[in-house]
């Protein structure tokens, strides 16, 4: 399976958000991460890119 780490970008800060998510759905300003086990968690901002070969994806805070 091919779960993603999900990244936070403020400024020059990259932080992780979320381990093994399998979902992600783009939402009006924000962005819902959906995990393995069936956890979620909403962050404000918007998706910028995803890595399939690195296994992440970058959000940007908004």
């Amino acid at each position: 399976m091919c779960e993603l780490n999900v990244f936070l970008l403020k400024g020059e800060e990259r932080e992780k958000v979320m381990d093994g998510v399998v979902r992600i759905t783009v939402q009006d300003g924000s962005v819902l991460l959906e995990g393995i086990f069936g956890e979620s968690k909403k962050v404000e901002g918007r998706l910028t890119k995803v890595d399939i070969m690195a296994q992440t994806a970058d959000l940007v805070a908004g």
